[in-house]
C-alpha cells in the first residue's frame, strides 16, 4: 500500500529536519573544537620573544650599580647636569635620537654607548672614556633638523615616579594628542642653572605639579611614567624586555619671554 501524498511530504520534511539538526550539531562540535584549539594555542605557543639588551652589556643600563639614593647624571646640556628622571631600579634603557623640531640643544651623554651611531662617534666614545649609564643611539625623525642626541628617552616601568632632572620652575603644562590618538602631557621646565634653557618632558601621567612650581632636581615629583597601549610601536622596546614605555626629554634654547616668564 502506497502512502498518501501528505504522508510522503511529512516524511520528507522530517528527514530534512533531521539533516538540519545533524548539520547544526556537527557545526557546534567544530566550533567548540576551534575555540578549544585557540585557547590551547594562546597558552602553549610562545609569542614573539622580547628584544634583549646585547650580551656585551654585563649590567644593562648601568656599568655598575649606583649607590642607593645617589643622584645619577644621565647627560649634560652645556654646563648643566641632567639627572636620571626615574629610579635606577625601574630604568629599562636609555637612548638618544634626533627629533623633528628645530632649535633643540643636544644632550652630551654621560656614560658608555652600547650601540648605534657612526664609526666616528664610537671612536670618540672610546677616547672619551665613560662609566655609569649605558645608552644607545637610535634613528629618528628630524635627522636633518637636529642632533643625533637631541632627544633623550629614559625607559621605565609604567606608573613609576618621574622626578625633575634639573633645578628649575614649571613654566608651562600642555595636554596634547600623541599621533592623534593617545592623550599625553608635556611639562616645560625653565632650567635654574641657565634660564635660557627650556627642558621639555613628555609621556607624563597623573601630573603632580602646576605652573609656577619651583622644582628641586632629584626630589620634586612631576608625575608618573605613561603606559601606552601594546599596539603602539615604541622604538625603545628594541632594547628592553617590555613595550618600551618611557619619558622623553628635549631641550630648547629660548628667551625668558618664550619660556612664559
Amino acid at each position: 500500500m502506497h502512502s498518501s501524498p501528505a504522508r510522503q511530504r511529512w516524511r520528507a520534511n522530517a528527514r530534512r529536519r533531521d539533516q538540519i539538526r545533524r548539520r547544526r550539531a556537527v557545526a557546534l562540535v567544530v566550533l567548540v573544537a576551534l575555540i578549544a584549539l585557540a585557547v590551547w594555542a594562546a597558552y602553549a605557543v610562545p609569542g614573539q620573544p622580547p628584544a634583549r639588551v646585547p650580551e656585551s652589556a654585563a649590567l644593562p643600563t648601568f656599568a655598575q650599580s649606583p649607590d642607593p639614593g645617589a643622584d645619577v647624571v644621565v647627560a649634560r646640556v652645556d654646563t648643566v647636569d641632567v639627572l636620571l628622571p626615574v629610579a635606577p631600579d625601574v630604568t629599562t634603557a636609555v637612548a638618544y635620537h634626533p627629533v623633528d623640531r628645530a632649535g633643540t640643544v643636544p644632550f652630551t651623554p654621560a656614560g658608555d654607548r652600547l650601540g648605534g651611531g657612526s664609526l666616528g662617534q664610537r671612536l670618540a666614545d672610546i677616547f672619551a672614556g665613560g662609566g655609569g649609564v649605558q645608552y644607545y643611539l637610535m634613528d629618528g625623525e628630524g635627522g636633518d633638523q637636529s642632533s643625533s642626541t637631541a632627544g633623550l628617552d629614559v625607559g621605565a616601568v609604567p606608573g613609576s615616579s618621574v622626578v625633575s632632572p634639573v633645578d628649575g620652575k614649571v613654566v608651562s603644562m600642555k595636554k596634547y594628542s600623541l599621533l592623534g590618538r593617545y592623550d599625553d602631557v608635556e611639562v616645560d621646565i625653565q632650567v635654574a642653572g641657565d634660564p635660557s634653557l627650556l627642558l621639555i618632558i613628555t609621556h607624563i601621567a597623573k601630573a603632580e605639579v602646576a605652573i609656577g612650581d619651583v622644582l628641586t632636581r632629584g626630589k620634586s615629583v612631576l608625575g608618573q611614567v605613561r603606559g601606552f597601549p601594546a599596539g603602539l610601536d615604541q622604538k625603545l622596546s628594541r632594547y628592553t624586555s617590555d613595550r618600551g614605555d618611557h619619558v622623553q626629554l628635549v631641550v630648547l634654547r629660548v628667551t625668558p619671554e618664550l619660556a612664559g616668564l
